[in-house]
Formats: C-alpha cells, sequence, structure tokens
C-alpha cells in the first residue's frame, strides 16, 4: 500500500509519468504538497518568520505574520529558531508555506503523523475553509469523517472511487478480514 499510495502522490505532483494512460496537468496549476517528512522542508536554523520570508521575498513582515498567525504560529513564536518548535509547531510553519503559495490543489501525505490533537483541529479547520482541490491521504478515521467528501481505494495497482461512506467502507473492510480469519 505505501508503494503504490507514494506513486500516487508522485504522479499528482509530477515528479512521475505514467507507464500506461496519460496524466494531464494544467501547466498554470499551483500544487502544494505536505510530506510525511516535512521537516525535510525547512531550515532548522531560521525562525519561521525568516523561513517565510526566503521562500516569498518582497512581501510586507505583517503577510508573514498573518500566514503563520493563521496556523497558531504568532508573536515570539514567529522569531524563534525553528528546532526550537515542536513537531505540531513545525507542521504549522510548513502549511503556512504551502498556503502562501497559494495553490489550487493541496496534497497531504500523512500529515496527523506525530500530531497533538490540537494541532490537527487547526489543519482541520483550514482544510474546510480551503476552496481548491485536496488529496489527503491518511490512516487518521477522524480527519477523513471532518475533512473528506469522496473516499479513494488504492490497491492492487489502481485508483477507485469507492462508492459509498467511510463508514460503509470500514464496515467491508472489517468483514473482508473476519472472512479471511474464519478460513
Amino acid at each position: 500500500m505505501d508503494k503504490e499510495k507514494s506513486t500516487l502522490l508522485s504522479l499528482c505532483i509530477g515528479e512521475l509519468k505514467p507507464q500506461k494512460g496519460f496524466l494531464q496537468i494544467n501547466s498554470k496549476a499551483r500544487i502544494a504538497k505536505f510530506s510525511q517528512f516535512h521537516v525535510d522542508q525547512m531550515p532548522l536554523d531560521k525562525s519561521p518568520f525568516e523561513f517565510l520570508q526566503s521562500q516569498f521575498p518582497g512581501k510586507d513582515q505583517q503577510a508573514y505574520r498573518a500566514a503563520l498567525g493563521r496556523y497558531g504560529i504568532s508573536g515570539d513564536m514567529a522569531l524563534q529558531k525553528s528546532d526550537t518548535l515542536s513537531g505540531g509547531q513545525k507542521s504549522r510553519v510548513v502549511w503556512a508555506q504551502m498556503a502562501l503559495k497559494n495553490p489550487h490543489i493541496m496534497i497531504f501525505d500523512e500529515p496527523t503523523n506525530h500530531l497533538d490533537i490540537e494541532t490537527v483541529d487547526v489543519l482541520v479547520q483550514a482544510l474546510n475553509n480551503f476552496s481548491g482541490g485536496i488529496v489527503v491521504v491518511t490512516h487518521d478515521e477522524r480527519l477523513i469523517k471532518l475533512v473528506c467528501n469522496e473516499l479513494w481505494v488504492v490497491a492492487d495497482g489502481t485508483c477507485k472511487v469507492y462508492q459509498g461512506t467511510f463508514d460503509s467502507y470500514k464496515k467491508k473492510l472489517l468483514n473482508e478480514i473476519y472472512e479471511r480469519d474464519k478460513k
């Protein structure tokens, strides 16, 4: 599953080309990706403010502070070195960076790994307020129920829209496991 998931995400952001068929992405589409290894996306020797300033030069200082503030990084926290931030706070900085890209589509690879409930709630609110497309790969049932309105199943080299709710999919999987274990 992890290999299929990684392949799907790499196709979505244009890192891979399909072996069969085609993938058409508008050349003007802005896509932002959050990796479960998001710490690799930011220099730990800079503050969140300095990081955004280096990524998006020329903006007013208030624009950087506002972007960080929307994700709960405000006051002195915006100016302290990133290596002093918790994992959840580092995630919030990367989300602010993604938002400043003004993307049409945001892709999230296991965004809730190692996050506290408060930080997950910030993510849920941000995703529900985002007006573009969102692809979320997660095992977090709560996130799925609070954010997703369509479920895609990636298995056996395919990706298909599941016609039903998350709860019906979960029940189907539990039944399959029960039947398999009976044998």
